[in-house]
């Protein structure tokens, strides 16, 4: 029997296309490119059940059976993505139900209904049918849940809103509390029963209704990959995950409360592939004790019947391949092995054309592969080492698709663009957490757009980890709301002014950059979209210099604070990145943790450490080369070369995997132990 060790490196690969002549082929190509995983079954229910309760998995055994050979390990998907064509025919209302009130139809995947009965009893018995069917299975390494779950809007079908409904009810008790609670007298929106709250389709929809209803999407798709879960927690013994894709709209600590392991699907660029690096620093703290696995990215391009990229750099594929490894991963796949000859996606890039010859990137392909393998120990024994946090929740992005506050201002791209990549030019890493995650293991904390600190008790956790010594930049948009996504009628703020010693003001839109700012020194600051004023208690670091209203100048947009052992930072602005950069080398001195030892937004920086080995992981990703200060003696276990202390180079879209030579080593960064 084969034993199978990571790191995981493979492709998705779809038996039901090809001849059962071409899987052996197939299975001794990847081997002989280094790969050791295939991904298979997703979309494949028609052909494990051709006609209802009628089983067929002889096929799917041979796959299996016939890739072990080969020296490649299985990850099962569970098909309930697309059901078959008989299920849909015998019960039309599974499809989703769009706003306008027409249904999904069968052809798609991720068209149906959660919450319909019949949708989840057939997809219960296909789960536990496939369970028993492999349990045993040596060589299944892992179980992938469904297909790229999220909410994108929901389904709007009668079981949808009587489920709503009941869940208004089982909230609020009473429909008068939920008038009141949502602000219902105005407009005239007040309900006398739950049952009259319609579903928020086309109209505009009060946003306290808007984000319960999103909320409530969420939780439907979490109870369809837990009922999965738990069905496959009874027969098999290996990782189950689910593969999800870069969107918060889903709680993910949620969602992963019952598996056992994450799994992420992406499809970057070069000018964005920075912001990878933010996901997988929050696929790393989804949980911190288990490596993630990367279960889709493309080799080349992506598309459907037409490819939405263009060609890649050479190299481009190898930093986007190592990127979930250096950042706390275990596998690397790609979607897909070999081009669908057929169907939806004729145009996306694989390892292999639909011919079964090798694409232009094979070679690169292969030599990852190869460079995996040099690297394995070290990466198989160590960990990812932070103390800094940046808190990204799943509340804050329903409540800001519920209100939008300023147009073009979304939130993953506001909090990425402003918060995490001037923390990536600094060359550090950070954790990227959920409101609920522990704060005891960091020293730096950043709160940004968090408009509800009633989440997960925040208020309450934020206070005793900063009065225990923790330095904490807040805001802007922190603060300004309840659970609920309403104002607070008593005050602005729910927590911030007494806590952190700052009078509100002012909040405004500046979406034409007409208020300007200052460093105390006289620096300039370019400020966007966003400003809160303040008169502050404490150190007022940055202030309006100049606005269209007098009323506005002189006013604090930055302080800093002393709050027991522990800082504060209250900003109230989107800042330049060289202002964001200077406030975090202040925090990062406050906190007392030193600069990352890179020189601009061009490589991820990964300390890593565990089991007797240190080092650090460097991956450029932006094409233009980079230099690393390295402050101990490491061997470079991709080309074996020692390198001394001093200032190391790294080439566009180079890699290099630096162990220490020493045990002792250090770069700076003291962290706390995880």
């Amino acid at each position: 029997m084969t034993t199978y060790h990571p790191p995981y490196f493979g492709a998705d690969y779809y038996p039901e296309d090809w001849p059962v002549e071409e899987l052996a082929k197939d299975a001794a190509k990847m081997k002989a490119c280094g790969m050791n995983v295939a991904r298979i079954a997703e979309f494949a229910w028609s052909k494990m059940e051709p006609r209802d309760g009628e089983f067929e998995f002889a096929w799917l055994h041979r796959v299996v059976d016939s890739l072990a050979a080969h020296g490649i390990a299985t990850i099962l998907g569970t098909p309930t993505a697309t059901p078959p064509v008989w299920l849909g025919r015998k019960f039309p209302d599974i499809f989703k139900e769009l706003p306008s009130g027409d249904r999904e139809q069968h052809g798609g995947r991720r068209h149906c209904c959660s919450n319909n009965s019949h949708y989840r009893r057939y997809s219960a018995r296909i789960v536990e049918r496939m369970a028993k069917e492999f349990a045993n299975d040596q060589n299944v390494i892992g179980w992938q849940i469904d297909n790229e779950i999220y909410a994108w809007g929901g389904c709007f079908c009668p079981i949808c809103q009587e489920k709503f409904h009941r869940r208004l009810e089982a909230k609020f008790g009473t429909v008068e509390a939920m008038n009141r609670a949502w602000n219902l007298g105005v407009f005239s929106q007040e309900y006398s029963d739950f049952d009259e709250v319609p579903t928020p389709r086309n109209a505009w929809v009060n946003p306290h209704h808007r984000q319960e209803w999103l909320l409530f999407q969420q939780d439907a798709h979490v109870e369809f990959v837990t009922m999965q879960a738990d069905i496959l927690h009874k027969y098999v013994h290996v990782p189950v995950g689910t593969d999800i894709m870069p969107f918060s709209g889903i709680n993910y600590p949620d969602l992963h409360r019952k598996l056992d392991i994450v799994m992420f699907n992406h499809y970057h660029e070069p000018e964005t592939l920075w912001s990878c690096c933010f996901w997988f620093d929050m696929l790393r703290a989804l949980k911190p004790d288990v490596p993630f696995w990367n279960t889709e990215t493309a080799t080349c391009w992506n598309g459907s019947v037409s490819i939405d990229q263009t060609v890649k750099p050479e190299g481009y594929c190898t930093a986007n391949s190592w990127l979930p490894l250096a950042l706390g991963g275990e596998a690397n796949l790609y979607w897909l092995w070999r081009t669908h000859w057929g169907g939806h996606e004729l145009m996306h890039g694989a390892v292999l054309d639909a011919s079964g010859r090798p694409m232009h990137i094979y070679d690169e392909v292969c030599q990852i592969g190869r460079d995996f393998q040099r690297a394995a120990a070290f990466l198989n024994n160590t960990k990812v080492q932070t103390a800094i946090a940046l808190h990204f929740t799943s509340l804050s992005w329903n409540m800001f698709l519920a209100q939008q506050i300023v147009p073009k201002m979304p939130y993953f791209d506001t909090v990425c663009g402003h918060f995490y990549k001037p923390l990536l030019a600094e060359c550090r890493r950070p954790d990227v957490i959920e409101a609920e995650h522990d704060l005891a293991n960091y020293k730096l904390l950043i709160t940004p757009m968090v408009m509800s600190l009633e989440d997960k008790d925040l208020q309450k956790r934020i206070k005793a980890w900063v009065k225990n010594g923790g330095v904490w930049i807040v805001g802007p948009l922190t603060d300004v709301r309840n659970h609920d996504g309403a104002r607070f009628q008593d005050r602005p703020l729910g927590m911030l002014e007494d806590f952190a010693g700052v009078t509100w003001n002012y909040s405004l839109p500046d979406r034409d950059g007409t208020v300007h700012a200052n460093w105390n020194d006289g620096t300039p600051i370019t400020l966007e979209k966003w400003v809160e004023l303040y008169e502050a208690d404490g150190d007022t670091l940055a202030a309006v210099d100049a606005a269209p209203h007098g009323a506005l100048v002189g006013h604090s947009i930055l302080q800093r604070k002393k709050v027991g052992k522990g800082v504060v930072y209250v900003l109230g602005a989107l800042m330049d990145m060289a202002s964001m950069q200077k406030l975090y080398t202040m925090a990062l001195t406050d906190a007392k943790l030193p600069h990352g030892g890179g020189d601009g937004l061009s490589f991820a920086v990964a300390e890593r450490s565990g089991n007797g080995l240190n080092g650090v992981v460097l991956t450029e990703f932006a094409g233009k080369g980079g230099h690393y200060n390295l402050t101990f003696e490491a061997k470079d276990l991709l080309t074996g070369k020692t390198l001394k202390p001093g200032t190391v180079s790294v080439a566009p879209y180079q890699v290099r995997v630096l162990q220490a030579t020493s045990s002792k080593k250090s770069n700076g960064t003291k962290t706390a132990k995880r």
